[in-house]
């Protein structure tokens, strides 16, 4: 579990698969038969609207906004282009790799306010007004050849890759793709792939430029699906897989495991004394030891201040000496609440089971591990018992 569970989370895995395979097709279209070779055109506004509904129903506004961006601007350049000129067209083709890296960047820096709210249509209307100002300035020969004069700007004579783009687009490009993979997230890492493939698209050539939406409409979608993936297995304050994982891992559990069930002690009186903020950092102070516990062991995040532990292959003996060993790095690591003069510890309870001949169910050693956890409390806290 633990093994699959990294896999499917990691963020990069499904943008380079299909940054890979959208590649292999651009550089040998041969291998799309004929008959399919309109998938290929309208693939990119298919996935867009298929991304946009599903951002949409998940409530990602930041989704919802890439797909418009996406789709609108893979129609002006091959659509009709709105009865645009040549140089028109032209200008808008440079624009793009401008306005996409751009935009990309400030939404993976930007808090998810979803879409049907003040803040999400303000976000709607902003691609709006940009996409009509783009669409004004073409409209006019003499403006969109001057721009794109601008914009197609070169700091040095050059062929090939560097001389395929204008500098200031490639180094916008390169400064976005980074900031966004530092942030290490599903749906930033997708924005990065986007703007990878487009730029990518462009390099090889106009002939190219629907692999390259086809890949980066892919990529988003892929990413919003591992987004919908993290919100329905992983909690949001702890970062630790949640409840609905720990089914899913106790299902996969062999003949031999034992399970830790832990909680912080004193968490009410904490909260009340120092606030729920401060009680927030507790909690994200506990799960960070806890990804690292050791022994094998997997954390996950139960509920309110209590957390589960599994120990696959495992005795509960065993299992007991890291989670002793966590036990008192979290006793030793106090923390100082805002405002407040002076350091507080932070302690933990444990109870441990392991699986007996007698029981097949998991639920049930995880109750009575629940059971061990209350007879540490009831020995005075800070404990491991198994």
């Amino acid at each position: 579990m633990r093994r699959a569970y990294s896999i499917v989370v990691s963020a990069g895995l499904a943008p380079a698969l299909i940054l890979g395979a959208c590649l292999v097709l651009a550089v040998s279209p041969t291998l799309v038969p004929a008959e399919l070779s309109g998938l290929v055109r309208y693939g990119p506004f298919l996935l867009a609207v298929l991304g946009g509904a599903i951002g949409w129903w998940f409530n990602r506004g930041r989704a919802v906004f890439v797909m418009l961006l996406l789709l609108v601007c893979y129609w002006l350049l091959v659509g009709n282009g709105a009865g645009i000129s040549a140089e028109g067209l032209a200008f808008l083709r440079i624009a793009t790799l401008y306005l996409i890296p751009i935009n990309l960047l400030l939404l993976g820096f930007t808090a998810e306010r979803g879409v049907l709210n003040p803040r999400g249509i303000a976000r709607m209307l902003v691609l709006g007004l940009q996409i009509f100002v783009m669409l004004m300035l073409a409209g006019q020969p003499d403006v969109g050849s001057a721009l794109h004069r601008v914009l197609d700007t070169r700091f040095f004579v050059s062929t090939g890759i560097l001389g395929a783009m204008p500098h200031p687009a490639m180094i916008i490009s390169v400064i976005a793709v980074v900031l966004l993979l530092i942030r290490h997230k599903p749906l930033e890492t997708s924005f990065a792939a986007a703007i990878i493939a487009i730029d990518v698209a462009t390099v090889m050539g106009s002939g190219i430029i629907q692999y390259g939406y086809l890949a980066a409409t892919g990529v988003v979608l892929a990413g919003l699906a591992q987004e919908a993936w993290r919100m329905a297995f992983v909690d949001d304050l702890t970062g630790l897989p949640g409840r609905r994982a720990l089914g899913h891992a106790m299902a996969e559990l062999g003949n031999q495991y034992a399970i830790a069930m832990l909680d912080v002690d004193h968490f009410k009186k904490f909260n009340d004394t120092y606030g729920h903020d401060v009680g927030d950092i507790v909690l994200k102070k506990v799960a960070r030891e806890l990804a690292r516990v050791g022994g094998g062991g997997k954390a996950y995040r139960y509920g309110g201040e209590e957390f589960a532990v599994l120990f696959a292959g495992r005795s509960a003996e065993r299992a007991a000496e890291p989670l002793d060993a966590l036990r008192k790095r979290i006793a030793e690591n106090k923390i100082t609440p805002p405002e407040k003069n002076k350091s507080v510890s932070v302690t933990i309870s444990v109870g441990v089971c392991e699986r007996d001949e007698d029981t097949t169910d998991p639920w049930a050693v995880l109750k009575s591990a629940d059971q061990k956890l209350y007879q540490a409390k009831q020995s005075g806290r800070n404990r491991v018992v198994i």
